[in-house]
């Protein structure tokens, strides 16, 4: 409030020496005196009428920016809810997909990941599933950390993430999904007191370009169930796909 009172404050002053200086100058033309009974109404009525003025335009325009800063922000949010899962922070189904196929217009070759935690059913049905969603907002942020800057990473399903490596050939994709699985592996998810349960991830992996996302995904999928198949907690590519001619 201060600052709209030293900004009306401001303003006046300028009103105050604008009218002095115009009333000495029509005053001394017309061969009037600039009497102190002049230079105190000149001061006075400006006083009387400019601050409050200048007040009450500061005033709302300040209230004005504050609206809008608050519309800005609610837009931003509105659009996060709209794009990402709410539990976990990422990017949500319809959005992983959409993004990616944006990838894919710049530059088609990539690698698609999908990685479903193991044995999640059991985490809900022991402990609860307020547990079993704290142990997902733990693999959502070993995803993040394992995930380079440009690489896309969803919640696809219940316990099932979807990473988009874009650019990106088998020998690097290989990298980050075992850095994946790592980060996963290492999580210090506690249940119960002084117990720690093992959190892990099955991978299943393609490196594509060209093929359409449906594909990749049914393709990762079966890899998927091969890791499951393995014995859970590895990563299985399947070989690159090329378009037909």
């Amino acid at each position: 409030m201060w600052k709209i009172a030293f900004k009306a404050g401001l303003v006046t002053i300028a009103v105050i020496l604008v009218t002095q200086v115009v009333s000495f100058s029509i005053r001394h033309s017309a061969g009037q005196s600039f009497t102190a009974f002049v230079f105190a109404m000149n001061s006075i009525l400006p006083l009387m009428t400019a601050f409050p003025a200048a007040f009450l335009i500061f005033w709302q325009n300040e209230k004005l920016s504050r609206a809008l800063a608050e519309l800005s922000e609610a837009h931003i949010q509105l659009k996060a809810k709209a794009t990402h899962d709410q539990m976990t922070g990422l990017l949500n189904r319809e959005a992983f997909f959409e993004k990616s196929k944006q990838a894919r217009r710049k530059c088609d070759s990539g690698a698609l990941l999908l990685i479903d935690a193991d044995n999640f059913k059991s985490i809900n049905d022991t402990f609860g599933h307020l547990v079993g969603d704290e142990a997902l907002k733990l693999i959502s942020n070993a995803l993040r950390a394992a995930i380079r800057e440009h690489d896309l990473v969803g919640r696809v399903g219940g316990e099932e993430f979807c990473v988009f490596l874009p650019t990106t050939s088998q020998d690097e994709a290989a990298a980050v999904a075992e850095r994946i699985r790592v980060e996963v592996e290492r999580l210090a998810f506690y249940p119960e007191e002084r117990h720690r349960h093992r959190l892990t991830v099955s991978i299943g992996a393609i490196v594509s370009a060209g093929q359409p996302t449906s594909q990749l995904m049914r393709l990762a999928d079966r890899c998927l169930y091969e890791a499951k198949e393995q014995g859970r907690n590895r990563v299985v590519f399947a070989a690159p796909v090329m378009p037909a001619d």
